[in-house]
């Protein structure tokens, strides 16, 4: 076949290689489907295919190997149709596809050769002489492109965080090199299978199994340093890698990227953010984490999900939700940027993912299983921890298309060993416990959970309970980068008439379940019309199940109910405990008319008479609105408003958000002028109703 570009020799891989990609099962699926892939477009720039299969799909092929590859199918990472369009790539090669057997080249440590802390060990080459004639000075073309790479532009490709793992020391153990089907495996004892594709260079290569991203590029650049040696080439590492006093120029990039990209996104105007934009701040996330700023990557990857969610145009997004996310991580870069070395610890973050965590005995107060609008699902748990005192989280979810053996259960293994049916039972404590850059626990699988004492044996204070947990929430830092946790409280009902029905509200299709606290409020939680709430919670109000306590978030949904039997508490899942009994629809009740409902309580309602409420909500309409637009110049009402606010803010001592009001009123608002003000306004917002 003529007509195809010379890069395209990167998608020609052995099935070895391809099961490095992605895995042996995948590679047999596309071995099948390759018939399936037929050519569109060849050109220096990119190769187009389309699968003709049901459902059809659109693969684009590009320069660089495989990892460059997309394909407009659900499925997130590597599908079939892109180990399809390799299958087809290799069949399509003018030459064909020849099996040869690889030259066995392993590098085994010299005797007595001296430890070092940031260069491989001492090697000697043995090598077992084969018919295809490889040797070092015969050497394969991907090696030769690995070998023509300079350090310094393969350290800045791979990011501080993974020069910093690598350069901390490579272990003195056995290199294995190989070449199979044109591209190149690295090994050694501990490592996963690592190949080098032709024209692919360091970002090009594959690495077996699943990683994180720092992790991915620290395996490639170690098999890289370890070539290096083989060859007698010294790797050269940056001045004082492993040294805080040093912010690295990748650091600075990483700063700077995370400036402009959110400044052209309100450029642009937050209500057009599409595509482009959500793409944009992933890239700026992921730069940031691999330079060794987690919180700020935190913070970009937050603000990635609400520009995602608005994007999609999802009802519970708002663009005053995503300018709040923009405003915080912009503020962080910013300090960042204008720090001196060394930086600060609570600016780069202090709990990076893997650090560990140090928790006590843990009391589950919600375990509850959600589904995303993009098909992404997962399991939260929400537990309380009695030594410290204090509200912990964990997370595992999966991508929408992703793991499909991770679905909705009560007894089977979905958080550290451990079901939803084990986690809701009692008292337990974790084991090598690790956090994410957020804060919250990791569901890693290196974490082990040991139960301990169930709720049958174990009295709770529940209003001990109800008292701390309002304290932590008091607690939290809402003035932080971080935005503050979910709001939880747990509502003890009265005995007497504290349980309502819930009653069904036909516009929004929820049902609003009325509850009478201990102090005579009340308070409404609301769940969906239909689904496994709604089936848990009739069933424990027609068995007359006695209600000891409610856990609501901020949206006033149940997270969890507990309930008494046999004079032990249970804790119940409205979104994962099986319905002991069938309820009838029936039961539900009409909702009473709007103007009829009993309004919901929380610690945190806006009172409308509170001045600095009003004053910081006027300043943050105002931001809104030009970020939602775009517009750089006010109108004549908004002009008015703020400088109203701005006299207001004076004569109230607040002489911080008069200052960052002022930038708002010149002739052309600078995008850096509104997520200034946004971040004062809003932190001045969040001191006043504490």
């Amino acid at each position: 076949m003529t007509g195809l570009p010379g890069w395209l020799a990167g998608y020609r891989l052995d099935d070895a290689a391809l099961a490095v990609l992605a895995n042996r099962g995948l590679v047999r699926r596309a071995a099948k489907e390759a018939a399936r892939i037929e050519l569109d477009t060849a050109a220096d720039t990119a190769v187009e295919l389309r699968y003709v299969g049901t459902p059809p799909a659109q693969v684009r092929l590009l320069p660089g190997g495989p990892r460059n590859a997309t394909c407009g199918c659900p499925v997130a990472g590597v599908c079939v149709h892109i180990v399809a369009a390799c299958v087809w790539a290799r069949e399509s090669s003018p030459v064909g596809a020849v099996e040869t057997q690889p030259p066995s080249v392993e590098l085994v440590e010299t005797p007595g050769a001296p430890p070092v802390d940031t260069q491989p060990p001492s090697v000697e080459l043995v090598e077992t002489p084969r018919e295809d004639g490889f040797d070092k000075l015969n050497q394969p073309e991907v090696e030769a492109q690995l070998l023509a790479l300079t350090p310094a532009a393969v350290n800045r490709s791979a990011g501080i965080a993974a020069v910093r793992k690598v350069a901390a020391g490579v272990e003195p153990t056995p290199t294995t090199i190989s070449l199979r089907g044109g591209s190149l495996h690295i090994s050694w004892p501990g490592s996963p299978d690592i190949v080098a594709v032709p024209d692919g260079g360091f970002t090009g290569m594959l690495v077996a199994g699943s990683h994180s991203d720092t992790a991915e590029r620290a395996w490639r650049l170690e098999a890289l340093v370890r070539l290096f040696a083989v060859h007698d080439r010294p790797w050269t590492w940056p001045d004082k890698v492993g040294s805080p006093d040093v912010v690295h120029p990748g650091q600075r990039e990483a700063m700077a990227q995370a400036r402009e990209t959110i400044e052209a996104l309100l450029q642009a105007g937050l209500s057009r953010v599409g595509v482009d934009g959500v793409q944009r701040l992933t890239a700026a996330a992921q730069r940031a984490r691999l330079e060794a700023l987690p919180l700020l990557a935190t913070l970009l990857t937050q603000a990635t999900g609400r520009a995602n969610a608005l994007a999609g145009r999802a009802d519970d997004t708002s663009e005053r939700q995503l300018l709040d996310a923009l405003a915080r991580a912009w503020t962080l870069a910013v300090a960042l940027h204008g720090s001196a070395p060394p930086l600060s610890a609570p600016l780069v973050g202090g709990r990076g993912a893997g650090e560990a965590a140090d928790t006590g005995v843990l009391l589950p107060l919600a375990v509850r299983w959600w589904t995303a609008p993009s098909g992404a699902r997962g399991l939260t748990v929400t537990l309380w921890d009695t030594d410290h005192q204090r509200l912990e989280t964990a997370t595992a979810g999966r991508a929408a298309g992703s793991d499909p053996s991770f679905n909705r259960s009560w007894d089977a293994p979905l958080l550290w060993g451990m079901s939803a049916q084990t986690l809701a039972g009692g008292l337990f404590t974790l084991h090598g416990a690790e956090r994410r850059d957020d804060g919250t626990l990791s569901p890693t699988t290196r974490t082990r959970a040991t139960p301990g004492d169930r709720f049958a044996g174990t009295p709770v204070d529940l209003d001990r309970l109800a008292e701390a947990i309002r304290g932590s929430a008091r607690a939290a830092a809402a003035t932080g980068f971080l935005p503050p946790p979910a709001s939880l409280r747990l509502v003890l009902p009265r005995r007497l008439r504290g349980v309502g029905e819930p009653e069904l509200d036909e516009v929004s299709q929820e049902l609003v379940w009325p509850l009478t606290d201990r102090g005579g409020t009340r308070q409404l939680a609301r769940m969906p019309a239909t689904g496994s709430e709604q089936d848990v919670i009739g069933w424990l109000l027609r068995d007359g199940k006695q209600i000891a306590a409610v856990m609501l978030d901020d949206k006033d949904r149940p997270l969890s109910v507990f309930i008494v039997e046999q004079g032990h508490l249970r804790l119940i899942a409205p979104s994962l405990t099986p319905s002991e009994r069938v309820v009838r629809r029936g039961w539900l009740v009409r909702r009473q008319p709007k103007d009829q409902r009993p309004r919901a309580h929380t610690g945190e309602q806006q009172r409308p008479d509170e001045p600095l409420v009003q004053l910081t909500e006027a300043v943050l309409d105002v931001c809104e609105a030009l970020a939602a637009t775009g517009r750089p110049a006010l109108s004549n009402r908004q002009r008015d408003t703020l400088q109203d606010r701005a006299r207001q803010a004076s004569s109230l001592g607040l002489s911080s958000l008069a200052a960052a009001i002022e930038p708002l009123l010149a002739d052309r608002v600078a995008p850096s002028a509104v997520l200034r003000a946004t971040l004062v306004a809003t932190r001045i917002r969040a001191l006043a109703a504490d």
